[in-house]
């Protein structure tokens, strides 16, 4: 049902709405709802039947979307998005179109262009990420992972790697610690084992991966304690985590730069081993 209140006259006031009514959205509105989150340039710049075409969904569909949050239709609601590069929004992602388009040009006749294009991408990933992490989440996140008996750790497809880091560096601090890793099949019964008095930490990046987002779930649902790294606040991880971390490791070619992702989790696993050191000189004086 559309919303009978005013319409939102900033990106910010938008994105506000969206993130407040997304779950009460039907699955193709949440589904454009995420692209408006995590790709607002789109909607600035691409035509009605452009965007249908990314989001797999009816042209009519956009419309309804608009007039979900009071819009008289879609172009009322692009209006939004285009004042918002107007009025100088973080240039975050122009700057990663940037790198695209140059990768595009180059890579083909130039392989360094793509070294050079990837490290200069991943270092805006990592700028990004300083300006939009919680010092007070980062601190909570690093005393739950401290407190924790066992500790459990969950990612697939391109979260994996990071789930796998963080799993090692739990390891070398011999911390318990468990790699859900899906093999034979055995996830659900391992995740079974979780009880309150541990932690579960899960990565995963659209598209989700269905067993890690059930597995979040059963430990949201069982109270069990969750730390979750994202990317955006849509997300099911975000929803269900008791900390939840977003990392915009924006898209520049097939494959995302993970620099963002990885140095988040390097940073919770030094967070870790300091706060460890501390208590034993704590405990030793």
């Amino acid at each position: 049902m559309a919303s009978d209140a005013a319409a939102p006259a900033s990106f910010d006031s938008l994105r506000h709405q969206v993130q407040e009514r997304y779950e009460a959205l039907s699955p193709h509105l949440q589904r454009l709802a995420r692209l408006a989150l995590e790709d607002p340039n789109s909607f600035a710049l691409q035509t009605v039947t452009s965007l249908a075409q990314t989001a797999e969904v009816q042209p009519s569909t956009l419309i309804r979307f608009a007039k979900e949050f009071g819009y008289s239709g879609f172009s009322e609601m692009q209006k939004v998005f285009k004042l918002r590069l107007i009025e100088g929004a973080p240039a975050y992602r122009e700057q990663i179109y940037r790198h695209r388009d140059r990768l595009e040009a180059t890579a083909e006749t130039d392989p360094m262009a793509i070294l050079r294009e990837f490290t200069d991408a991943s270092m805006l990933c990592l700028e990004r990420l300083k300006e939009t992490v919680d010092p007070s989440a980062l601190a909570r996140a690093i005393q739950m992972m401290a407190g924790a008996e066992h500790i459990y750790v969950i990612g697939q497809r391109r979260a994996f790697p990071v789930a796998a880091y963080i799993a090692y560096g739990l390891a070398r601090l011999e911390h318990r610690t468990h790699l859900l890793d899906f093999v034979g099949g055995m996830v659900p019964q391992q995740a079974a084992t979780l009880r309150p008095s541990d932690l579960l930490i899960a990565v995963a990046f659209a598209e989700y991966t269905p067993a890690v987002v059930d597995v979040v779930r059963d430990a949201h649902i069982r109270d069990i304690p969750t730390l979750t790294i994202t990317d955006v606040p849509t997300s099911p991880l975000a929803k269900h985590g008791t900390v939840y971390f977003c990392v915009d490791d924006a898209d520049i070619h097939r494959f995302r730069p993970l620099a963002g992702s990885m140095s988040l989790a390097q940073s919770l696993i030094i967070g870790l081993s300091y706060l460890k050191d501390a208590r034993k000189e704590s405990a030793g004086s």
